[in-house]
């Protein structure tokens, strides 16, 4: 949870600081925090190599899966005028 809004703050201020408006720089922060499928092979070689626990790698594929499922739904609530009609 620190993780994740240390880097959707980090993100937000410095877009904020290039000129950015709030929405975009929301939007650009939420899309940070995706995870993807480097990020499950890591975890995967990191259980493998028992660097990590069987509990700590749950805890980390949840949170990839969460935070990337919520990603869709707060882009939209962001940046509702982006999204296309048909969509």
């Amino acid at each position: 949870m620190i993780a994740t809004l240390g880097k959707f703050g980090g993100t937000f201020v410095a877009a904020r600081l290039t000129g950015l408006g709030s929405r975009y720089a929301a939007a650009l922060g939420t899309l940070m925090n995706t995870r993807g499928l480097v990020e499950l092979i890591v975890l995967n070689i990191g259980l493998d190599l028992w660097v990590i626990s069987p509990t700590l790698f749950s805890m980390m594929v949840l949170m990839a899966l969460v935070t990337t499922m919520v990603t869709s739904p707060v882009l939209r609530w962001l940046m509702p005028h982006t999204v296309a009609a048909d969509a």
